[in-house]
C-alpha cells in the first residue's frame, strides 16, 4: 500500500499538522518490516540494505528472488532437454525426480531424505511444488 502524506496541507499548500492516516500506516509498516527482518537469513539481509518500508523490501526481495526461480527453472529445463537428446525418448517423470533430487545441494537434504524414506516418488510437478514450498 502507498504511504499517505505525511502531514495534512490547507488549500494554500501550508501545513495544518500530522496526518493521522500516516501515523497508522507508518506504524502497520514497520511492524511488517520487522516481521521481515526477523525471518531473513544474513544473505537476505545484505540484500535490502537500505530499505526502509515493507514495499520496497518486498520489491527488492522479488526482484531478486523471482529472477533465481526463473533461472533455476530454465536450468533444469535445458538440463531436461539435454537428457532426452542424449537417450532420444522422453525423460520419465521419476527419472526426472530422481534426478532433480540428486542435483539439490546439501540445504535440502531434510526435504530429500523425507522423500526418499516415503514411497512412492512423487511426480515431478508434485515435487517441484514441495520444494518450491520448502524453499520459501
Amino acid at each position: 500500500m502507498l504511504a499517505p502524506t505525511p502531514t495534512i496541507l490547507a488549500t494554500d499548500n501550508i501545513t495544518v499538522g500530522p496526518n493521522p492516516a500516516y501515523l497508522k500506516w507508518f506504524q502497520q509498516d514497520q511492524l511488517i518490516v520487522s516481521y521481515l527482518v526477523a525471518t531473513m537469513t544474513e544473505p537476505m539481509l545484505s540484500l535490502i540494505v537500505g530499505k526502509s518500508t515493507a514495499l520496497e523490501i518486498w520489491t527488492c526481495l522479488k526482484d531478486n528472488f523471482s529472477q533465481q526461480s526463473i533461472a533455476n527453472a530454465a536450468n533444469i529445463y535445458f538440463q531436461l532437454m539435454d537428457m532426452t537428446k542424449a537417450i532420444c525418448e522422453p525423460v520419465s517423470s521419476t527419472d526426472l525426480v530422481t534426478a532433480v533430487l540428486w542435483g539439490l545441494d546439501p540445504d535440502y537434504a531434510m526435504i530429500v531424505t523425507a522423500i526418499l524414506n516415503f514411497p512412492p516418488l512423487p511426480k515431478f510437478e508434485d515435487l517441484r511444488s514441495r520444494l518450491l514450498f520448502y524453499e520459501s
